[in-house]
């Protein structure tokens, strides 16, 4: 019987080596580095959220110039009117 246990903790042991619950307790020691790793991940976020609605706002822009390009007579004058607002809310 305390074969068995002796077996079955040695299993346990190897499987939290290799979670990497090790490297967890070390870097939740080490504020410095937790706050440095916070921060560039911060950085990463606000660039790629950055990115991301740029790249919306332009393929909507796109969008928005091709179908007032097609001239149909109520959803251009919708859309341009809309611009028209976008442009008087810029300017204030």
């Amino acid at each position: 019987m305390s074969e068995d246990r002796f077996d079955r903790l040695e299993r346990l042991l190897e499987r939290m080596d290799n979670s990497g619950v090790s490297e967890f307790v070390r870097l939740s020691q080490n504020t410095g580095k937790i706050l440095w790793l916070n921060f560039l991940s911060g950085i990463a976020r606000g660039l790629g959220f950055t990115v991301g609605t740029a790249i919306v706002l332009a393929v909507m822009y796109k969008a928005i110039a091709e179908l007032i390009s097609m001239n149909i007579p109520y959803l251009t004058e919708m859309l341009t009117n809309f611009i028209d607002m976008i442009q008087l809310h810029m300017t204030k």
